[in-house]
């Protein structure tokens, strides 16, 4: 998966994802943290959808709110 990143300094980003919209396997502040706007999500069950957000983290690690949430279908 990919995103941009919001406009001003970010230090990295932390990803949400599970399989019911709105309910992630990760508690706030628990995604996995990423440095990058990219990331590949492993071990996610052929046959079912899931759903992503992500964060952005701030030099002082201050967590933003979820990003618009996504939706895939893993074939």
């Amino acid at each position: 998966m990919s995103w941009t990143g919001p406009i001003g300094t970010v230090s990295g980003y932390r990803v949400y994802y599970g399989a019911a919209s709105g309910i992630y396997d990760q508690a706030f502040g628990g995604g996995t943290y990423v440095t990058k706007t990219t990331f590949t999500v492993s071990g996610l069950i052929s046959g079912h959808t899931y759903y992503f957000v992500v964060t952005a983290i701030d030099a002082a690690g201050g967590e933003s709110g979820y990003s618009n949430e996504a939706f895939k279908l893993i074939p």
